[in-house]
């Protein structure tokens, strides 16, 4: 079997898929299947061990008569370049799969909604109806398509964990730590957690506690969107008085951000929506108990009682008034170092039986099984 995966890009900026996707195409190749990636962004440079067969940019055609796949995964929609490789693939008459990557979930329709409509009606659906199959990285995206009036067959298989080969612990000297990571976007939550933070300097039981903590924000910045968000931030940061508190770490390379794993003590994404969300699963391994939201699809984080899977605000209101966020941060600051111990243990576990690579590729790999016969 020949698979070749297409994506605008693997910059380090882009973000979840640009790693997830490597990871994959690795695993792919490790377990035999030969597969390709392609990104349509020229200069990009694969940074996931295990990439071994890579085109950056070119024609797709020419692409496409060199590699001789059986299938194309296509990752991300939206985008005109993949459009016309969906539009090449059927005039091939080679299967082709899309990943959509949280593109299709509510609260990201709801951005440029006027756009993404007449870019469903121009192009978009008929590429997705016309899909082999769709991959999802959760059920709730699966059930998501079903929603939207796709009934394409669809691969469920989540992201997996790309971990380092040597990772420990830190013992922590100062403070106890919260740690954020993620790209600087409004989506992201990163100031309904600073509003929160300051909510919780004025809540009697939690108040005096909090001051033995701070919070590390690492994240990426991709375009001067992002960096106005941050100067906001970081405004917000200094209006509350909270300079002491927040530690603006910014981007990070691999072996760093295992570093900030390790000295973490509790991992936060508040964010308005992911497909899937890689960052909680790295957590996860690294046995840091997680809050996020249920924008994500990590209802696990209950039952198997490693963190707190909370409710979104309510649409349209202050990012200063978050209870459910307050609440959480609350919750997991005033236990004990031996029960947060416990939850990372309790996390770790569900990764290593969930989300490891074999678990991924055996997915992937009866789903394109499926699409050839």
């Amino acid at each position: 079997m020949r698979v070749l995966h297409v994506i605008g890009s693997i910059l380090r900026v882009s973000g979840g898929p640009s790693r997830s996707v490597q990871g994959l195409v690795a695993r792919l190749n490790e377990a035999g299947v030969e597969t390709w990636l392609m990104t349509l962004n020229h200069g990009d440079e694969p940074w996931v061990d295990g990439v071994t067969r890579f085109v950056n940019g070119g024609d797709f055609e020419e692409v496409l008569q060199r590699v001789e796949p059986d299938i194309v995964h296509l990752h991300g929609i939206w985008s005109m370049v993949l459009h016309r490789c969906a539009v090449m693939c059927r005039r091939l008459s080679i299967p082709y799969v899309i990943a959509p990557r949280g593109m299709l979930e509510p609260w990201s329709l709801q951005q440029k909604w006027l756009k993404k409509r007449i870019a469903r009606w121009l192009y978009q659906d008929r590429d997705l109806k016309c899909a082999a199959a769709l991959h999802a990285t959760a059920e709730s995206e699966a059930e998501q398509f079903s929603k939207l009036g796709f009934n394409n067959p669809v691969i469920v298989s989540p992201n997996g964990v790309n971990v380092p080969k040597n990772f420990s612990r830190v013992e922590r000297v100062e403070k106890k730590r919260v740690l954020f990571v993620s790209r600087m976007h409004p989506k992201k939550g990163v100031l309904e957690l600073v509003e929160a933070w300051n909510k919780l300097s004025s809540v009697s039981s939690v108040c005096s506690v909090v001051k033995d903590w701070c919070c590390e924000l690492v994240y990426t910045i991709n375009g001067d969107f992002e960096r106005e968000y941050e100067k906001k931030v970081k405004a917000r940061v200094k209006e509350l008085g909270l300079e002491d508190q927040f530690i603006f770490t910014g981007a990070l390379n691999d072996d760093d951000k295992w570093q900030a794993y390790a000295r973490a003590d509790l991992f936060v994404l508040p964010t308005y929506s992911e497909n899937f969300g890689i960052v909680v699963a790295e957590a996860l391994w690294a046995g840091v108990p997680v809050i996020t939201t249920k924008g994500t699809p990590w209802q696990e984080l209950e039952t198997w009682k490693c963190g707190k899977w909370i409710d979104l605000p309510e649409e349209g209101s202050n990012p200063s008034n978050w209870p459910m966020l307050v609440s959480a941060l609350e919750g997991v600051m005033l236990m004990s170092d031996d029960e947060r111990r416990e939850m990372g243990e309790r996390g770790r576990r569900l990764v290593e039986e969930k989300y490891t690579w074999d678990a991924v590729v055996k997915a992937m790999v009866k789903g394109y099984e499926a699409i050839l016969k």
